[in-house]
């Protein structure tokens, strides 16, 4: 079993917590899905540092003026 938690929204970005559960109920394992604003899932993280410093990067490289024109 698991259990998603939506974690945060960033510049069409959105972190989610996964936790996958034992048979009752407990956590045996975390991770951390990157979605875009088609709700793909773009990134995969065993860390929410990492999951924090890629949305970071995307929207960085998602500003106005840094898109080629």
């Amino acid at each position: 079993m698991q259990s998603r938690k939506t974690l945060t929204s960033r510049s069409g970005f959105t972190l989610v917590q996964i936790n996958i559960l034992d048979n009752s109920g407990k956590v045996i394992r975390t991770s951390y899905e990157v979605a875009d604003h088609n709700e793909d899932v773009i990134g995969r993280f065993g860390s929410l540092t990492e999951a924090e410093s890629f949305i970071k990067l995307l929207s960085n490289l998602n500003q106005p003026s840094l898109v080629a024109q």
